[in-house]
């Protein structure tokens, strides 16, 4: 079997043009991304990967995997990950800042502005257009994992327990959800790794 590319991740030292590059990039997907970390993911692959090639496609989502299991929203981590990959530590103040002002801002227009006109039906019509898109861009982004998914026994059942859990059993926090799968893949690579031993013992000799 061939063996897993290792990927480095090393900061380098950027131009200021490539600093306001990252905080607009980064403005950019904080402005006009609604619905959370998952439905900016699409947006920042395109940019990231497809655009700018800042990263290959496996550098993205392991740094999606890291931003998923860190304290924090995703799309913080990823711009705080990415920053430092391209400029350092300066780059992550930068792309951290450029995702999170937008947010900031609209937070405090809609708690200025939100109850005077909430009820507004332009406003519902409005924010229930926006529901449908989300949905679309959060299934783009599950049938794109999954593709990429190593798939085998264990995995596809765990996947299908924590599918069943989340769906019937609403009281149970994802973290345990989380915590869980992290657990069975360390203990099926437990159990692997005696196997393995010996074997490797053998060829050593």
């Amino acid at each position: 079997m061939e063996p897993k590319k290792v990927i480095t991740y090393t900061a380098g030292h950027a131009s200021v043009r490539k600093q306001l590059l990252l905080f607009w990039t980064f403005f950019i997907i904080g402005a006009f991304t609604i619905g959370g970390g998952y439905a900016m993911i699409l947006m920042m692959k395109r940019y990231l990967v497809d655009q700018y090639h800042w990263l290959e496609d496996e550098e993205f989502y392991d740094m999606l995997a890291i931003s998923q299991v860190t304290p924090g929203p995703i799309a913080v981590n990823m711009a705080t990950f990415v920053g430092y990959t391209q400029s350092g530590v300066l780059g992550s103040v930068v792309a951290t800042l450029g995702v999170s002002i937008p947010a900031v801002a609209v937070i405090i227009v809609i708690a200025v502005f939100f109850p005077g006109f909430k009820d507004n039906v332009w406003v519902q019509r409005f924010f229930a257009g926006v529901i449908v898109g989300v949905v679309a861009q959060i299934a783009t982004i599950v049938l794109d994992l999954g593709k990429r998914q190593k798939w085998t026994v264990v995995s596809a059942v765990v996947c299908a327990a924590s599918l069943g859990i989340l769906f019937f059993v609403h009281q149970v926090s994802p973290i345990w959800l989380i915590l869980g799968g992290g657990l069975v893949g360390i203990t099926v690579e437990a159990v692997k790794r005696p196997g393995t031993a010996p074997a490797a013992g053998k060829s050593a000799s």
